[in-house]
């Protein structure tokens, strides 16, 4: 995995200063065809400073939204989180301007980081906007691409799961799984030998799994139907589902079908 931390900062330093040349350079030319002499270097450096903060919230924005993504479950509710998410944003990106670089760029009309962050507020606030809305938009995008399955065919086995994990390639009984959660673009597989952490999203899992021993019960786990010891319905749909292990998981009315063999036994006759 440092490996891949290295790749995802080296990412977004490369994106934040694309965006950083991009828009220096339209206020350079801007300032030229209004017939005004604008110095490049302390123009790019100012706009450099601002987007170094969006470098340093890209990461913690991206892993916010995916959590918002994977466990909250109504559409609407997620929006919410989104929106409310985005004061915490503005307040964070005005707050590290001020708390870094008020020393450089403070003058007799910005005398205390405070109105640093009032002016910076102010200024950037359309434009802050946008960024956020685009990574937020970008992630739960990326999260919700449909991608094909990763093992290929010759891999498929009757009793067993073969994944792939950090290039090497691994075995596990189906009767050792005992649930699969979601994380992101990669799968939890919990069971008797621990926790695996795979790297394959759990739609595309799923779909490697006989229908007959496992059920998607939520948009973000999946159960092997023989580990469930008890379903307790908490209304609107909704379930809660024990396992045998003592695991406690959501059962979503979207994917209750899945249980009826389970479920409707209990259900009084009408």
């Amino acid at each position: 995995m440092p490996d891949s931390r290295v790749a995802r900062g080296a990412l977004i330093v490369a994106g934040w200063t694309l965006v950083t040349l991009v828009q220096s350079l339209q206020g350079y030319l801007a300032a030229a065809w209004q017939g005004h002499d604008q110095d490049w270097w302390p123009t790019f450096f100012y706009v450099g400073a601002i987007y170094s903060i969006w470098a340093l919230m890209t990461w913690p924005i991206v892993a916010a939204t995916c959590a918002i993504e994977r466990r909250v479950a109504h559409w609407w509710a997620r929006l919410a989180a989104c929106l409310a998410l985005w004061p915490v944003v503005a307040a964070a990106h005005v707050g590290l301007f001020g708390l870094i670089y008020w020393p450089i760029y403070r003058s007799e009309t910005v005398a205390t980081r405070w109105q640093m962050a009032d002016l910076m507020f102010v200024r950037n606030f359309d434009t802050n906007t946008m960024l956020y809305l685009a990574l937020a938009g970008i992630t739960i995008a990326w999260l919700r691409w449909p991608r094909k399955a990763a093992a290929p065919a010759a891999e498929a086995e009757v009793d067993a799961l073969v994944i792939r994990n950090r290039g090497a390639i691994r075995r596990i009984p189906f009767a050792a799984i005992d649930w699969i959660g979601a994380a992101g673009d990669y799968a939890e597989v919990h069971g008797d030998g621990g926790v695996f952490l795979i790297e394959e999203p759990l739609a595309s899992l799923a779909r490697r799994l006989p229908a007959q021993s496992f059920a998607r019960i939520h948009r973000g786990a999946l159960i092997r139907i023989d580990r469930v010891r008890e379903v307790e319905p908490i209304g609107r749909g909704d379930a809660h589902v024990r396992l045998v292990t003592g695991e406690e998981l959501r059962l979503s009315r979207r994917f209750r079908d899945n249980l009826a063999a389970l479920i409707a036994p209990a259900q009084p006759a009408e």
